[in-house]
Formats: structure tokens, C-alpha cells, sequence
């Protein structure tokens, strides 16, 4: 039992430290900022849905922006903006006030709106899968599968700096047991898919730049 006790006490150890839900890719020198704006994330599949929703996405060194009728790509990037606040090291712009700055259809500067909401950072994001549970939190037929990426815009020279994806299918622990974090942070049960990208947003900004080693908030 105490043998038991010490390996798992060791798996959690181990599982806290991984980051391996979570791939982290830097292009280039992260420039200095102090303030961050977070854009209405695009949703795959959606460019021909009914209008609704504000979305966002680079191109060269343009912003592109239309409407969907998701929701869930503005419910992502306010829940990231509101992430990185939490942290308090930058000031961040929330996809709300973003979308009021940016033409809904149509092309835009990039460092005219990085000057337009006063920063030098624009963070862009794309969910390309977000699949709900079929069934209850106890007993799951199928889990909940979200697939999403966040990327850092330097909106003056309009480069590419950092990115994250998170692209992961909620797993029991009989099936994997270096999942013990996540498992124990979505409270044991099985996810709907929005309580199941919160966990994805959150070890998603824990790596995010600067944040490295403030530790949880």
C-alpha cells in the first residue's frame, strides 16, 4: 500500500511538471511589451457560416476579419485574455474592444491597428477541432476532443514570434496514467469540450512568454 502510495505520489510529480499537452514553438526574439491584444480566434470550417461572430486572422502583414456563426472562437480568446490578466504582468486588450477597432469584413494594417489599440503585440488564434462529450460527466461515450492554436504577432514588423497548439482528446487514467494532472484539475469527471479548453488555455499560458517561471498565479 505505502509503495503504492510513494508511485503514484511520483506519477503526480512527474505529471505536474510535463508539458507535453501543450507544444510550444518560438520563431524568433520575442520583443519587449507591456501590452497585448487578443484577437477574435478564426474557426476552421466556418468561412461560409451565417454572420454572427467576430473572427480574425493573419495574412502577410494584414489582418483579416470576417463574421461566423460560431461562438466559440471569441469565447476562447476572452478566456485567454482573461488568462493572461490574471497573471498581471501585461496589460491586455480583450477581443471585444479589438473587434470594435477592426473592420468586421475586409483587410487592415497590422501595425495600424497594433498603433489603433496601443500595442505592440497581437495575439491570433485558430480552433480547428472542438468536438463535445457524448454523455454525462460520470459515464462518456465519447470524450471531449478540442484542437486549438494561439499565435504571437509582433505587429510592427508583423513576424511571428511564438505559438502554442493544444491538441488533445480527454483521456481516463486507465488509459493513460501520466494524466493524473489533468484528470485531477477537470475534477475526476468527464469534460464538455469548453470546460475541457479552459485546462488547454490554462497550460497553454502558463508557458506563455514571461510567464515561465512566475509559477501558477
Amino acid at each position: 500500500m505505502k509503495k503504492s502510495l510513494i508511485l503514484l505520489l511520483t506519477i503526480f510529480l512527474l505529471a505536474a511538471c510535463t508539458t507535453k499537452d501543450v507544444k510550444i514553438e518560438k520563431f524568433a526574439a520575442i520583443p519587449q511589451f507591456t501590452r497585448v491584444a487578443v484577437l477574435p480566434f478564426d474557426v476552421i470550417g466556418c468561412e461560409t457560416c451565417v454572420d454572427s461572430y467576430p473572427t480574425c486572422r493573419p495574412q502577410g502583414n494584414r489582418i483579416v476579419c470576417d463574421k461566423v456563426s460560431s461562438k466559440i472562437g471569441y469565447e476562447l480568446a476572452l478566456s485567454i485574455a482573461r488568462e493572461i490578466a490574471i497573471y498581471g504582468r501585461y496589460e491586455v486588450v480583450e477581443p471585444e474592444v479589438a473587434a470594435r477597432i477592426i473592420p468586421y469584413v475586409g483587410q487592415v494594417s497590422m501595425k495600424e491597428i497594433g498603433r489603433r489599440l496601443g500595442v505592440d503585440i497581437l495575439l491570433f488564434g485558430s480552433v480547428k477541432r472542438f468536438h463535445e462529450r457524448q454523455g454525462g460527466p460520470m459515464a462518456a461515450t465519447r470524450p471531449a476532443s478540442v484542437s486549438f492554436e494561439i499565435s504571437m504577432i509582433d505587429a510592427r514588423s508583423g513576424n511571428k514570434a511564438w505559438s502554442a497548439v493544444f491538441d488533445q482528446t480527454q483521456k481516463s487514467l486507465s488509459d493513460d496514467i501520466t494524466n493524473i494532472r489533468n484528470f485531477m484539475r477537470g475534477g475526476g469527471k468527464w469534460l464538455t469540450a469548453r470546460e475541457f479548453a479552459e485546462i488547454g488555455i490554462a497550460e497553454t499560458i502558463e508557458q506563455f512568454p514571461g510567464h515561465e517561471k512566475v509559477g501558477a498565479p
